[in-house]
């Protein structure tokens, strides 16, 4: 009796890891400035669209929606197909999931 296997889309599991690891570096950096200016105001590069105030949500929001909301699918996709021992339904669909999503936090 031969052992079953399974085909796993891991490809959308890495496109989703890299995605996270993008937002993470953008959105600690901005959290890094945002840190600096708090020490030292000066620091804004004496423009009015990097003070605090501009600066602070693009922080919030790439870090909660577009880093950890990245990983929560990167982890989805991964636990998902392994539980239900299935690979994804739509490769086309998995990819919209990617691309529309992180396509709606960069409008923000």
């Amino acid at each position: 009796m031969q052992p079953e296997t399974f085909y796993y889309d891991n490809k959308i599991v890495r496109n989703f890891g890299i995605a996270t690891v993008i937002w993470g570096i953008i959105g600690m950096t901005v959290g890094l400035i945002i840190a600096i200016q708090l020490y030292s105001p000066g620091m804004n590069m004496h423009s009015q669209y990097t003070t605090f105030g501009r600066i602070r949500p693009l922080h919030t929001n790439a870090v909660i929606f577009a880093f950890v909301g990245n990983a929560i699918f990167m982890g989805v996709y991964y636990s998902l197909q392994r539980l239900l021992k299935a690979s994804m339904f739509s490769d086309v669909l998995s990819n919209i999931n990617l691309g529309g999503g992180n396509l709606l936090l960069y409008r923000r």
